[in-house]
């Protein structure tokens, strides 16, 4: 390695304290920190106007909070129904979420080239007669097309079961029909964490077009308090605190601008490893692209990459080379069918490094590392 900077896998970005605190100077007036303080109620009419009308925002302490609590809310578990349908190619955020509502996950395989959860897959699993909820995923933010969201939808309303969406790194994504993310399924789920392309330090946001599921959540998020007494629902502390909620408001400021780099950059990230025998995810529209996914031409040349680059000060990862299925944890969680897909794809993956501020030096770093390992592959 020589004297080159580090390229890390992510460089978080937050706005300067001095525009976070323009916000959070309406909490310090009134002496209002948390529990739907000024910053937060700002919040809600904002997210509201970015993500179009008819829609209904619950900024929440985490995202992984916001798929418990979703789930809590909108599961069916009526009869022997206990079980939510998920991929294995998924972060670990959505099977724990699972867990901790009560419910028991069963793993389905994802489409070969949109990465996104199986119709096909969904549909045979929703035979079971067991399913509570189904919690798809749009992998690594990339918003799924017209098509397989209606497939979703559909599969869901015939077996009269909800659909949550976990579009964690998808804030700010565009449909390939020109729509923001956030009305797909029942609700949908976003991060704010520090690594997504909506920065913030920790916290999450929960969208749905069902006010009555809107208030639901925003009460088990604050223990199931209504009208200062827990009447029905036992909830918990999920509440996004004034400084984040002024810390959102200050990155919505700029989003625009982030987004617009982190566009180009992935643009010129993947025409510059294309030719090197590296396939990106099959996209319908744009994502927010908090990393950039993209299948290697093999396993060796996958697991080449990774160490020229270490070599070389740049930081490579393979979400998600350890399917949820073969982690120690969920291990023995029911499967339904096959997940020869999400293995294939588990063998091959790479991520590619992301900042709103990345180089064209970074770029070619990045893209010489790889075309090396692929040069480096036997015949």
């Amino acid at each position: 390695m020589d004297d080159r900077p580090l390229i890390r896998f992510q460089a978080p970005a937050l706005p300067p304290v001095s525009e976070i605190a323009a916000y959070f100077s309406a909490a310090e007036r009134v002496r209002w920190f948390s529990n739907q303080g000024p910053c937060l109620k700002l919040l809600v009419e904002r997210m509201d106007a970015y993500l179009g009308p008819g829609l209904h925002c619950v900024p929440l302490a985490n995202a992984t909070s916001a798929l418990a609590l979703g789930l809590r809310a909108l599961a069916r578990t009526d009869g022997p129904r206990r079980e939510v349908v998920l991929p294995s190619f998924t972060f670990a955020a959505a099977v724990s979420a699972v867990l901790w509502a009560g419910l028991e996950p069963v793993f389905v395989d994802v489409e070969e080239g949109s990465w996104h959860l199986c119709p096909d897959a969904l549909d045979a699993a929703l035979e079971r007669g067991t399913i509570a909820a189904v919690l798809a995923a749009s992998t690594f933010g990339s918003p799924p097309s017209e098509a397989i969201r209606a497939r979703w939808q559909t599969a869901g309303a015939q077996a009269g079961v909800p659909v949550l969406v976990d579009s964690a790194a998808g804030f700010g994504a565009v449909t390939g029909g020109g729509e923001r993310l956030g009305r797909q399924g029942t609700a949908e789920v976003f991060s704010f964490h520090a690594t997504k392309p909506f920065a913030i330090g920790e916290g999450g946001l929960l969208v749905s077009a069902d006010a009555e599921l809107a208030g639901r959540v925003s009460r088990l998020a604050n223990f199931g308090f209504q009208a200062g007494s827990v009447a029905a629902e036992v909830g918990f502390n999920a509440k996004l605190a004034e400084w984040p909620a002024a810390t959102a408001l200050a990155v919505l400021d700029g989003f625009g601008d982030v987004l617009a780099a982190r566009r180009a950059h992935a643009a010129q990230l993947l025409a510059g490893v294309g030719p090197h025998g590296y396939r990106p995810q099959a996209i319908d529209g744009e994502p927010a692209w908090q990393f950039v996914p993209v299948l290697a031409p093999s396993r060796a040349v996958r697991d080449a990459a990774i160490a020229i680059a270490a070599s070389d000060g740049i930081e490579l990862r393979a979400y998600f080379s350890v399917p949820l299925h073969r982690m120690p944890a969920f291990g023995g969680l029911p499967v339904a069918g096959s997940l020869a897909i999400t293995e294939r794809l588990a063998g091959r993956v790479l991520s590619l490094p992301m900042a709103n501020d990345q180089s064209a030096d970074d770029r070619r770093r990045i893209v010489a590392a790889l075309a090396t390992a692929t040069a480096a592959e036997p015949a």
